[in-house]
């Protein structure tokens, strides 16, 4: 007590306390089984008791709305989480593959690289992934990025060792659009350290010599990430040929299911590989989902496409690589009927393609020059020189291009290569027709380069000498084509030139009805056509006489000047055969003209064709059959006679230009005088 009365008193004397009451109980005090009395309250006015309230229900409103807020929130919670993971889950399916390859000079290739199982290729495909991963995690992708598989490690025709890999981003879809192919080969060149003192390609690559000209990057698909890689083994197989006079098979087909193949090819370093394509059993759909295609690697890189088929073919085709490797890809998804290719593969050398020729003093075409490993497509970025040289410097050069023309080079460049002959420039162009170049020297130095994206079709070209002063022999027309034809030739409504060149600017020849006797050899006579009211024109046709190109032949070899005889309603032929095989009506007509119509989709009537005269379109016709086209008799007037058509664009075989046609043509009631013309005497394309 005296310490607690010490401790009160020792507290300042201004702070007054009051209303307290303090009992302290030792424990000797307390009785044995009674409680400790409470600490009293404080004396003040006492309280009226509480009366105990009447517990309210559970599930009243108030509590009713209050667990159902509750609820809702764990059920938007709930939700926004599940979404949140299912975001999460969906970006990162959305990944983005590139293909590349470049060349490392100073590493030299073992055979222990073609087995993927092997200690070496895990090693190099290590080294590689790493150099590569430094690259991108370093760059403004990093947070994409994700990793880079090395597919195939090759040897080169230029040494060391060529990387095929894959680079892997991963990112969600709505922000896609920031990986330009571009963007991502610009940071892969970007760290290749080059050295502008010793003026090469060669660059440093974390310590990897790689070539910067051999760096290929191209976007890719997953379906081809899997086949490459190995991940999807159902159909890819790996193919090393050293033997130069073995024949390599390559046969594949299939019934149903779906085919997604790849075929590497790979020859012994110095040589290439040429691949023949016997035929192709696929559905022709423009390759949205079915191709063959030929790459000039080992991955499916864009930029190194060989060749494209897209339609089925029994044609022998033939195409030869730039490099000892090849990758064939056949792919058909959704396999309808029967799907396949039949093929084969060999080893061939290089060849070069140059030479010197000294040409003959002698009239016409003495010699023939090709185009690189003829009948073969050549290769891109070929290159080919000839120097010719005459006997006379009168003579100049003459140069046949057969199914092939060259023009002087323009400035939007050249699709089909690039000709430079005594230092001008020429584009050429693939056409249905011959044609003659003449160069007016006695020397002539010709170069073709190849076009750099594709491979084309090959060229057969041959060659001799010509008088400088006069081109054609006398008596002898001049074709814009090049070629010379006889005068006689010249506007008989044969389009002799091939270009048509010798029918233009002539004048409507009529013949002399009024005469007693009229020009047996003139070219409206015996042309299957009225043009004198009496028909004498037309008198006298059936006269045997000695077959040409002008005259029309029976089925038992009797020739008689009449030029489009067949299916002409009279039978002229002793054994009838002019009139055998005649399925299309001759004389239907009506009184009406085109009522209405509406523009017609693109591509909607594909059997619709377009009539050519002079080079130009003028009329329509429709196919009825595999030999016969109806069309409207008044598009054969004056000049413009069926034996004078010689180009018909069909769109089934020319999707471009008919395109072109069915825009503009109108879809309705067509009926007028009808007539038939057979194409049997048409030239199509």
């Amino acid at each position: 007590m005296d310490k607690e009365n010490t401790d009160v008193s020792s507290k300042p004397a201004d702070v007054n306390i009051s209303n307290i009451s303090v009992q302290v109980v030792s424990a000797q005090g307390k009785l044995p089984g009674r409680r400790a009395p409470r600490p009293q309250k404080p004396i003040g006015k006492a309280k009226p008791k509480k009366q105990p309230k009447k517990k309210a229900p559970f599930w009243n409103v108030q509590n009713k709305i209050i667990i159902f807020t509750v609820f809702l929130f764990i059920l938007a919670v709930t939700a926004w989480t599940l979404l949140w993971l299912y975001i999460s889950k969906t970006e990162s399916k959305d990944a983005f593959y590139f293909v590349g390859m470049f060349r490392i000079t100073n590493i030299e290739f073992l055979p222990e690289y073609r087995q993927k199982e092997s200690r070496e290729f895990l090693s190099m495909a290590r080294t590689v992934q790493q150099v590569v991963n430094l690259v991108y995690t370093t760059s403004a992708f990093s947070k994409f990025y994700k990793q880079s598989v090395v597919a195939d490690v090759s040897s080169n025709n230029k040494g060391g060792l060529l990387v095929h890999f894959w680079i892997v981003f991963v990112m969600p879809h709505a922000k896609g659009h920031i990986f330009c192919e571009d963007c991502v080969a610009a940071i892969l060149k970007d760290s290749i350290q080059t050295s502008i003192i010793n003026r090469t390609s060669v660059g440093s690559l974390q310590g990897l010599a790689v070539d910067m000209d051999s760096v290929v990057l191209n976007a890719g698909l997953r379906s081809d990430y899997s086949s490459t890689i190995g991940a999807d083994k159902g159909c890819s197989q790996y193919f090393y040929a050293d033997h130069l006079s073995l024949r390599y098979p390559l046969e594949i087909s299939a019934t149903s299911g779906r085919l997604m193949c790849h075929f590497k090819l790979v020859a012994v370093v110095g040589y290439l590989i040429r691949l023949s394509i016997e035929s192709v059993q696929i559905e022709a759909d423009n390759c949205v989902t079915d191709s063959l295609t030929i790459y000039d690697s080992l991955m499916p890189l864009r930029s190194t496409v060989l060749y494209r088929i897209c339609e089925p073919t029994r044609t022998i085709m033939s195409f030869v690589s730039t490099n000892n490797l090849m990758l064939v890809a056949f792919k058909s998804p959704q396999i309808r009927r029967l799907s396949g290719i039949r093929a084969f593969f060999e080893v061939i050398p290089e060849q070069k393609c140059e030479n010197t020729v000294l040409v003959k003093e002698i009239t016409g075409f003495e010699g023939k020059i090709s185009s690189p490993y003829y009948p073969s497509y050549y290769p891109p970025k070929c290159k080919c020189t000839w120097k010719f040289q005459t006997s006379l410097s009168t003579l100049g050069v003459a140069l046949k291009f057969h199914n092939y023309s060259i023009t002087k080079k323009s400035v939007k460049g050249c699709d089909h290569g690039w000709w430079e002959i005594n230092e001008q420039m020429y584009c050429g162009s693939y056409m249905d027709h011959q044609t003659i170049f003449r160069v007016p020297s006695s020397l002539a130095h010709i170069q073709l380069h190849c076009s750099s994206r594709l491979s084309d079709k090959p060229l057969l070209v041959e060659y001799g000498s010509y008088n400088i002063s006069q081109p054609c022999p006398v008596g002898s027309f001049r074709c814009s084509s090049g070629l010379c034809v006889p005068k006689t030739q010249r506007c008989d409504g044969v389009n002799d030139c091939f270009d048509e060149s010798d029918e233009l600017f002539c004048v409507t020849l009529k013949p002399a009805c009024n005469t007693s006797s009229l020009r047996q050899h003139g070219p409206l006579v015996c042309d299957g056509f009225r043009d004198c009211e009496d028909g004498r024109d037309e008198q006298n046709c059936t006269q045997s006489i000695p077959c040409n190109n002008r005259t029309f032949k029976c089925g038992n070899d009797i020739c008689f000047r009449k030029q489009n005889a067949q299916c002409d309603g009279t039978v002229d032929c002793p054994d009838g055969s002019d009139e055998q095989g005649c399925s299309c009506s001759r004389s239907l007509s009506t009184h009406h003209r085109i009522i209405g119509g509406t523009d017609t989709q693109e591509g909607g009537w594909p059997w619709q064709v377009s009539l050519h005269f002079v080079g130009s379109a003028y009329c329509g016709a429709s196919v009825i059959s595999r030999e016969w086209l109806l069309s409207a008799a008044h598009c054969f007037h004056g000049n413009r006679r069926p034996g004078r058509l010689r180009k018909v664009v069909l769109s089934t075989m020319s999707v471009d230009r008919a395109r072109d046609y069915s825009r503009n043509s109108k879809a309705g009631l067509l009926s007028s005088a009808l007539i038939c013309l057979q194409m049997a005497s048409i030239q199509t394309m």
